[in-house]
């Protein structure tokens, strides 16, 4: 009797390395050549689960393979400015620590109280941490102390006379950190929504990433890439009136294209004696544009097919299916706390290439036609939606949830069998 495969070609969970990588050449050849030029600095943007961290990783691995020095530090789940100079001191540690042999105690000398030394069984190494009482320290100060982070990372890389390349990945978690300010410019709130004045006002100017923009510009033996995976606060990041302005090289993170994708899940998918009829294809027509979207669904076409057995269509529906049904819980979750406009706009994007722009639809839904913008708009904030760059598009952000609205929530309006019927996703993704 056949068996199941024994090991899957394909991979998805945390950082992708050597045979689950694929293309990103031209990405990472211009990462490496920021991270090693003095006081460099490129804006990597694009949307989620594209592989950005893991090109990330793989440039940084090589400019230290090759002899420079690069760290990479990821702000996502930073909760203060504090806790991204924090890992900010961890990736020096891990990626210096050995290299750099007075790099610890360099450090620990310049911070003396603030600095903690912990081991890290993982690496072996002795990681320098902050204070964790720095974390409730006021926002004015935590950015000091962040500065401080990056001067002294200047200062130890003139010292070697080198150049010390940072990687920040979600680098625009910064902004969260801000302040509200009323007319006059005095401090109303903790978290940064809109911000009075102009662009040189004082209620601009002491936000986070206007502090980060101060600090950075003055350094001349480090260099940045400053990555990102929401391209709308991005881009105002670096419009006219925002702090990056004119500061940053731009280089958009979009889609492997089609092509290589299907041919690169094909040959996989050969490497474990499965046959495939145009699976790569399917994989990519429903479960693009997105790297990890597309890798997960041929993964779940290996996990189960059978040792020898060709993997099509058919097998690719099914596998899409199985993932749908896995998500079911946190889906139906997040469904439950919809309103009953937003049920009624995912159910029309869902169903309808044209989404809700036509009166037909809008009736056939149940959508208000006043309210549909800032509903849509709702649902863009909240990360289940993503918009075309000129915002007349609209489409899921996860494809696997559209699988769910479809098989779930359409038949509550008589309507099944759309699973088939595949929605492309914005154009403006893959022509990114």
């Amino acid at each position: 009797m056949p068996s199941r495969v024994h090991r899957n070609p394909f991979r998805i969970h945390g950082i992708v390395e050597g045979e689950f990588f694929t293309d990103r050449a031209d990405e990472t050849r211009r990462i490496r050549k920021t991270l090693e030029e003095p006081t460099a600095k490129l804006l990597l943007s694009g949307f989620r689960r594209m592989g950005k961290s893991s090109t990330l990783s793989r440039a940084v691995a090589e400019v230290n393979a090759e002899g420079g020095h690069a760290i990479i530090a990821d702000f996502s789940t930073a909760s203060t400015v504090t806790d991204m100079a924090n890992n900010l001191l961890a990736a020096a540690g891990k990626a210096l620590g050995r290299r750099w042999t007075s790099f610890v105690t360099d450090l620990a000398g310049r911070f003396q109280a603030s600095i903690k030394l912990s081991h890290d069984p993982a690496s072996g190494l002795t990681l320098p941490s902050l204070d964790v009482s720095l974390r409730d320290e006021s926002l004015a100060a935590q950015q000091a102390t962040l500065a401080r982070v990056l001067d002294t990372l200047n200062e130890l890389a003139a010292a070697k006379r080198t150049t010390l390349g940072i990687a920040l990945d979600e680098f625009q978690e910064i902004t969260r950190f801000g302040v509200e300010h009323d007319g006059t410019g005095a401090a109303a709130g903790t978290r940064r929504r809109r911000v009075a004045g102009g662009d040189d006002s004082p209620a601009r100017r002491d936000q986070p990433e206007w502090h980060l923009r101060g600090v950075i510009q003055q350094h001349q033996h480090l260099s940045y890439v400053l990555a990102g995976s929401k391209p709308t606060l991005l881009d105002a990041m670096v419009g006219k009136n925002g702090a990056f302005y004119n500061m940053l090289d731009r280089a958009p993170f979009g889609p492997i294209s089609r092509d290589h994708m299907s041919t690169w899940i094909d040959e996989r998918l050969g490497s474990v004696d499965l046959r495939s009829e145009q699976a790569g294809h399917f994989c990519v027509e429903w479960a693009g544009p997105r790297t990890r979207d597309i890798v997960r669904l041929a993964r779940k076409c290996v996990d189960q097919a059978l040792h020898g057995a060709t993997v099509d269509a058919a097998a690719v529906t099914a596998a899409f299916r199985e993932i749908v049904d896995e998500e079911h819980e946190a889906i139906h979750a997040r469904w439950q706390r919809y309103s009953t406009q937003q049920q009624n706009l995912l159910r029309a994007l869902a169903a309808e290439s044209s989404g809700p722009a036509t009166k037909d639809v809008r009736r056939r839904f149940s959508l208000d036609a006043s309210t549909t913008g800032n509903t849509l708009k709702s649902l863009v904030q909240a990360g289940d939606l993503v918009r075309s760059t000129y915002g007349s598009t609209y489409a899921f952000d996860d494809p696997f949830m559209r699988g769910w609205v479809i098989a779930r929530a359409l038949p509550d309006l008589s309507i099944r069998d759309k699973l088939l019927t595949h929605v492309a996703t914005p154009t403006s993704e893959y022509d990114a």
